[in-house]
C-alpha cells in the first residue's frame, strides 16, 4: 500500500505549479486512467457503480464543483491537492476480488461519510491492484493528511479486511522485510515502463559527480546512512533473539521456523543506499583523500560500525539488496 504522490516535474523536467488550472487537469487524467477511458468499473462512496466515459466525465466535474464551493468558503486554495490517491497491491496469485472487496471494506470505514472517494480495480497487470482515489477536502472542510502512522494504520486495516476474506496478509514495515529503499514514485515508474529515462535519474547523478569531485572521490556520508545501518542492526537484534528462542523450544515446528528465520536474516546484509550505488557506476578514482567521508572502495560511503557484540553485515560485496 502506498500513497501516489503527483509529479512534481513535467517530462522535460519543468517543476509543475500547483494551481486550480493544474489540479483539474491531473484530476481528470487521473480519474481517465483508473477507469481506463471509462472501459472499467469504478466504485463511489454514493455505492454508484460507474462504467463509460460519461459516467466518469460526470464524476470529475462532481468533485471539481465541490472543490470550487470549498475554494470559495475558503476551506481550500488553489494549491489545495483536490485528491489523494492510494494503491493496494498484492501478489499475482492473490483473489483479484477478494483485494477489491477489502479495499472497498477499508474504504468504507476509514472515509464513508466524511470524503468523497472512487475506486477500481486492475487486473491487467502482475500484480491485482485497486487505486482507491479520495477527494482531499472532507465533508466538514477538513483536509485530509495522511502522516506516517496513517499509513501504517491503513496498512493493518488492509491486512485485516484480507483476512477477513480468507486471503493471507500481514503488516509490516519495510526495514522488517530487509528492504532499506522506498519505491519509486508513480511517475517515474511509468516512464520506465513505457522506456524512458526520467529526469530524475540525471539529477541525481549529477549530484554524486558533484559530490565527488568536490571530495576528491569519496562520496560525503550523511545522517541517514548512519540511521539505515542503525535500523538495520535493530532488526538483526530483534530477529536473533527470536532464533534463539524458538530453537529452544521443544516443539519442532518452532525449531524449523528458528532456521527459516536464520536462513531469512542471512539476506539482510546490505545498507547500501542509492547514492552509493550511483557513485560505484561512475567509476571515480579511488581517493587517498578522507575528506568529508571516509572508504576504501571507490565511490563507496563507508557504513558505521555495528554494535558491540554485532556481526559487521555492511561490507561491499556481501548480499545484494533487493
Amino acid at each position: 500500500m502506498k500513497v501516489t504522490k503527483p509529479a512534481k516535474t513535467d517530462k522535460h523536467g519543468n517543476p509543475i505549479k500547483v494551481t486550480r488550472g493544474t489540479e483539474a487537469r491531473r484530476v481528470a487524467e487521473h480519474i481517465n486512467y483508473i477507469s481506463r477511458s471509462g472501459k472499467l468499473e469504478v466504485e463511489t462512496s454514493a455505492g454508484e457503480v460507474l462504467k463509460g466515459k460519461q459516467a466518469t466525465t460526470e464524476l470529475y466535474r462532481d468533485w471539481i464543483e465541490k472543490h470550487d464551493d470549498a475554494r470559495a468558503a475558503g476551506m481550500a486554495s488553489d494549491r489545495t491537492r483536490i485528491t489523494t490517491s492510494i494503491l493496494f497491491s498484492m501478489p499475482g496469485n492473490t483473489n483479484a476480488t477478494g483485494v477489491r472487496d477489502a479495499v472497498r471494506a477499508l474504504a468504507e470505514q476509514e472515509f464513508g461519510g466524511r470524503h468523497d472517494y472512487a475506486m477500481a480495480l486492475h487486473t491487467d497487470t502482475p500484480h491485482p491492484h485497486v487505486h482507491l482515489t479520495v477527494r482531499t477536502v472532507g465533508h466538514d472542510g477538513v483536509k485530509l493528511n495522511l502522516r506516517k502512522a496513517d499509513l501504517q494504520h491503513l496498512r493493518d486495516t488492509f491486512a485485516e479486511k484480507l483476512r477477513q476474506r480468507g486471503i493471507e496478509a500481514e503488516s509490516t514495515p519495510r526495514h522488517a522485510r530487509g528492504k532499506t529503499r522506498r519505491g519509486e514514485s508513480t511517475p517515474v515508474y511509468k516512464i520506465r515502463q513505457r522506456g524512458g529515462k526520467p529526469y530524475i535519474d540525471a539529477k541525481k547523478r549529477n549530484e554524486v559527480r558533484r559530490d565527488l569531485e568536490r571530495n576528491n572521490g569519496v562520496l560525503p556520508t550523511h545522517a541517514w546512512d548512519a540511521a539505515i545501518a542503525d535500523r538495520r542492526n535493530r532488526v538483526m537484534r530483534t530477529y536473533t533473539g527470536a532464533v534463539r528462542i524458538l530453537a529452544q523450544s521443544d516443539d519442532p515446528a518452532d525449531r524449523d521456523l528458528a532456521q527459516e528465520t536464520e536462513r531469512f536474516t542471512s539476506r539482510l546484509t546490505e545498507v547500501a543506499t542509492q547514492r552509493t550505488e550511483i557513485a560505484r557506476s561512475l567509476e571515480m578514482p579511488q581517493s587517498h583523500g578522507r575528506t568529508g567521508g571516509t572508504t576504501g572502495h571507490r565511490g563507496a560511503e563507508q557504513s558505521p560500525k555495528p554494535g558491540r557484540g554485532e556481526e559487521d553485515r555492511s561490507r561491499p560485496g556481501r548480499g545484494r539488496e533487493r
